[in-house]
């Protein structure tokens, strides 16, 4: 199913910075080595990824991309603070190209479009040749719903998994969305990775195994996410060739069947902070 693949984006995050839950009986993630980082955005790229989400927040991600890209692939990148004129500039000039298919504002809220210095500032990047699209990231339903309703982006990049399912239903037809924390920095895995100590999220992980339970629950939530028909692109963090090969290869394989799609909706927690990495404790 070709056109599940190519909703894939490679988020790139964990290239230039530690990233994610800690895998079992191992130190937390750091970034790969540089050589380790080439051979994944090359083998991305041989597999039919082409686009890379990044930003300056992002560690060596940008750099390191530019390195390995020059001007192949379709990039993706972020502005958090200050000119976004400035900072696309210093982004170009780190991913060694000419323009972004994509500049978000990143963690993006509605107070924003309340400060007529922003709002001038980013709208005069409309139809500048460095940028393709103007998107947003942001976190809940308000903001989202917010920056799809104020005509000042392109793109509305929310959080979506099978415990956090509310955002993009409300976003649905309003706008083109883009999905991140699918896999939940690795605890929609089947990898086992070392939960932080919230018993909500716990019992929802065991509770989410169960519905996997013969499919996978890697492959339940990755699916999930390919399939809905509100998201248009799905990010998935890669740090090593396992990860990239097995998203490649679900989408490319089995659809969920009709008892999976009957219960997914079962495992939203409805908000619950226990589904917000930012909410969890810190080692």
């Amino acid at each position: 199913m070709p056109e599940l693949t190519s909703k894939l984006v490679f988020g790139a995050a964990s290239l230039g910075m530690s990233y994610g839950l800690p895998r079992p009986g191992g130190p937390a993630n750091t970034a790969p080595s540089e050589a380790a980082a080439g051979k994944l955005v090359e083998r991305a790229l041989a597999l039919g990824i082409d686009t890379f989400d990044t930003a300056p927040a992002y560690g060596d991600s940008e750099a390191r991309l530019g390195a390995i890209l020059g001007t192949r692939g379709r990039v993706w990148t972020k502005v958090a603070a200050g000119d976004p004129s400035q900072s696309l500039d210093a982004s170009l000039a780190r991913l060694r190209r000419k323009r972004v298919e994509l500049l978000q504002w990143h963690n993006w809220t509605a107070a924003l479009a309340k400060d007529a210095a922003w709002t001038a500032a980013w709208t005069a990047l409309r139809g500048d040749a460095r940028v393709e699209r103007l998107g947003a990231t942001t976190y809940g339903i308000a903001d989202a719903k917010a920056a799809a309703a104020s005509g000042l982006f392109d793109v509305i990049q929310c959080e979506f998994n099978l415990l956090n399912q509310g955002v993009v239903a409300a976003l649905a037809g309003r706008t083109t969305t883009a999905v991140r924390s699918v896999l939940l920095q690795g605890a929609l895995t089947d990898e086992g990775r070392e939960l932080p100590p919230l018993p909500a999220l716990r019992d929802a992980i065991d509770r989410a195994r169960i519905v996997a339970h013969g499919y996978g629950l890697t492959r339940l939530a990755l699916r999930f996410a390919l399939e809905h028909r509100a998201i248009d692109h799905v990010l998935v963090g890669i740090d090593r060739k396992e990860q990239l090969d097995e998203a490649v290869d679900i989408a490319k394989g089995e659809e969920l069947s009709a008892e999976h799609r009957a219960v997914i909706a079962t495992l939203d927690l409805a908000g619950d902070p226990a589904c917000d990495p930012r909410t969890w404790p810190r080692a």
